[in-house]
């Protein structure tokens, strides 16, 4: 099981947008969100993503949420981008912003350590080589290539900048 919704609810103030939601996407499943504009699509995206949480309801089961631990999601949006004028590979590669980040603290820690090996440096990296392992860190580069290869994306096109792609 990649996520579980189950008895999920999204409300923007009064007006209810999702309700009773119930679903599994597992390992292997591949989905499509579709339905008309304003039916909650980028909205039930943005919850599997991270970016909302579920409703507490004071009637009926509770809602949860369940992600397969260390995993990240996220989505392309159909929109214009913050800069059209980056390439694919610079935008995809945002949504592993924090494991990038943790390689560079990792590289500077070895740099550092070479002239001041402190318990405490060898202690930060030990720490965050953990943290990097367990965000899948040796991983993220294989995932990057299988998440542009699933899209329909050749290697040519990770140097195109988005305003040369269509929106959808």
């Amino acid at each position: 099981m990649l996520i579980e919704i189950r008895h999920g609810a999204i409300s923007y103030g009064a007006r209810t947008v999702l309700s009773d939601i119930n679903f599994m996407i597992k390992n292997t499943e591949k989905i499509a969100v579709v339905g008309r504009n304003g039916c909650g699509k980028s909205t039930l995206l943005n919850l599997q993503a991270g970016n909302l949480e579920l409703d507490r309801r004071d009637k009926g089961a509770h809602p949860s949420l369940s992600r397969r631990s260390g995993l990240t999601a996220g989505y392309l949006r159909q929109e214009a981008f913050e800069d059209d004028s980056v390439t694919l590979e610079e935008e995809v590669k945002k949504a592993f912003q924090p494991i990038l980040d943790t390689k560079a603290r990792l590289d500077a820690l070895l740099v550092q350590m070479e002239t001041d090996a402190t318990t405490d440096l060898i202690q930060e990296y030990v720490d965050l080589l953990a943290r990097f392992e367990h965000m899948g860190g040796y991983e993220y580069e294989k995932e990057y290539e299988l998440l542009l290869k699933h899209f329909g994306f050749s290697d040519a096109d990770k140097q195109k900048p988005l305003h040369a792609f269509s929106g959808g």
